[in-house]
């Protein structure tokens, strides 16, 4: 009786400690469901459906546990909260992390949630960005490559900075040697505003078997302070440009340039002093600037990012040791002549705005250049507007083409004339930037022409020549 008596009380012992653990597994709270995880900056967001707890005792908590590997599993200490919702902070920018979320309650901790991952990036935002733009819509004519159609390659052809691989190709994909690019930032400089040197021999030793232009272009720049050379003694013309070095160069550049209209300035040092073409601002998106050579760099690569001199501005690398292609060349140079005085020829009038909602004050500025797009200075420059109607007989102009009288003058001068009391350019060539209030949900039409002293409006003659803009304004704000 004995012998069989322990085995028959160890079974009975046996069965009561399945038993409770059976019953504690029961007892423990269901899963969460409908888990979503949204990517922040160095966090990610989590939202979930709280699972329906029945005879159960209440939730307390939740365990919040993340992955980056697959692998191992760490948990995101935080307060308990029954909400069903957190935002996991301290993750990397650039990894992709995995999520499950139980419950807890007093019978201990449920079953986890489905997966759901996402991936943390910066979400910084430009904040130097051009008012006005050196290539407006409409003004610029097409570069006419057959194999690439850009606005910026439109814009860089105008300035004449590009002339292409061949006159009918641009070749976009194409990599920039560093001695093409001494060619684009030296015929940037003209229409920039930037007095370029007499290409006296900068002591580069392997650069005598090219071009005059090319060995005069890469002497200038290294006058500028644009390019150090590869050693004192050599530039290593045909080695490709990488991106690192092509955001160095036009953040050289731009601190040598005339600021235009609207473009963003900062003191070279301190609070005071000179200002040159630059953003402060340090913040940025991208998580691989480690690997860029010179601490140079990164302020330069994170100051062209806020002044919207970048390729791709929503991006998360920026690939620095990667070598420039000409399509993305043509896009920062392009974002970098937005700041700087360069502007189409002609009388050339722009608004800060061209659709926007509520009654703002939009921003007006209008320049002047030469078929050369170099400032001229001292002209009388006569503006007017129309606002629009609904009455469809309403005129711009009588019959003869001159003024009618539902235009009114813009600065206070005499209606449609130009004279002494109108604006005039400045020795860069630019009109001071001025505001004029919109009406609510309406058009205004705005005209910027100049003549002689002393010359009416004939818009049968002077529209040519004249720029004109239309401003919309919405119900929004």
């Amino acid at each position: 009786m004995a012998r069989f008596r322990i085995p028959v009380l160890a079974a009975v012992a046996l069965i009561a400690v399945l038993t409770t653990a059976e019953s504690a597994r029961a007892a423990t709270v269901g899963p969460p469901t409908a888990l979503v995880a949204t990517t922040g900056n160095v966090q990610a967001s989590l939202a979930w459906t709280a699972p329906t707890v029945g005879g159960n005792p209440a939730i307390s908590n939740y365990v919040i546990e993340y992955t980056s590997d697959g692998l191992s599993w760490s948990q995101f200490a935080h307060q308990a909260s029954t909400t069903a919702s957190i935002a996991v902070t301290g993750l990397t920018n650039g990894t992709t992390y995995t999520f499950r979320v139980s419950a807890v309650n007093s019978d201990g901790v449920g079953t986890p949630s489905a997966l759901a991952s996402t991936t943390p990036l910066s979400n910084h935002t430009q904040n130097d960005l051009p008012t006005y733009s050196a290539c407006p819509t409409g003004l610029i004519s097409s570069a006419g490559f057959s194999d690439y159609s850009s606005v910026a390659v439109d814009c860089a052809k105008y300035y004449g900075i590009t002339k292409g691989t061949t006159a009918t190709t641009y070749s976009p994909h194409d990599t920039v040697t560093r001695w093409q690019m001494a060619l684009f930032l030296s015929r940037m400089a003209g229409p920039a505003g930037i007095t370029l040197g007499t290409g006296a021999d900068q002591g580069f030793t392997d650069i005598s078997g090219y071009s005059t232009e090319i060995q005069t272009a890469i002497n200038q720049i290294k006058q500028l302070g644009i390019t150090v050379g590869k050693t004192a003694t050599t530039f290593a013309p045909a080695q490709k440009t990488s991106r690192e070095e092509m955001a160095l160069f036009l953040s050289r550049l731009l601190k040598t340039a005339t600021t235009g209209p609207g473009g963003n300035e900062e003191y070279v040092t301190g609070l005071s002093g000179t200002k040159e073409i630059k953003s402060n601002d340090t913040d940025h998106n991208y998580s691989d600037l480690n690997t860029v050579s010179l601490y140079e760099s990164i302020g330069a690569i994170s100051s062209n990012w806020n002044l919207g001199v970048v390729d791709l501005p929503v991006a998360t690398k920026y690939e620095p040791l990667a070598d420039m292609t000409r399509s993305s060349m043509a896009t920062m140079i392009a974002g970098a002549l937005h700041h700087t005085n360069a502007r189409p020829a002609g009388i050339t009038l722009q608004a800060s705005t061209y659709r926007v909602g509520g009654t703002p004050n939009v921003k007006f500025s209008v320049t002047h250049r030469s078929a050369t797009f170099q400032p001229i200075a001292g002209t009388y420059v006569d503006t007017f507007k129309f606002q629009h109607t609904l009455v469809t007989t309403t005129l711009r102009f009588t019959t003869a083409g001159a003024c009618s009288s539902t235009v009114v003058t813009s600065n206070g001068g005499t209606l449609c004339t130009v004279d002494t009391s109108d604006r005039v350019t400045d020795t860069s060539g630019n009109l001071a930037i001025f505001g004029e209030d919109m009406p609510t949900v309406n058009k205004v039409d705005l005209w910027a022409w100049t003549s002689t002293t002393g010359a009416v409006y004939d818009n049968d003659i002077h529209a040519t020549d004249a720029s004109k803009i239309t401003v919309e304004t919405t119900a929004g704000s």
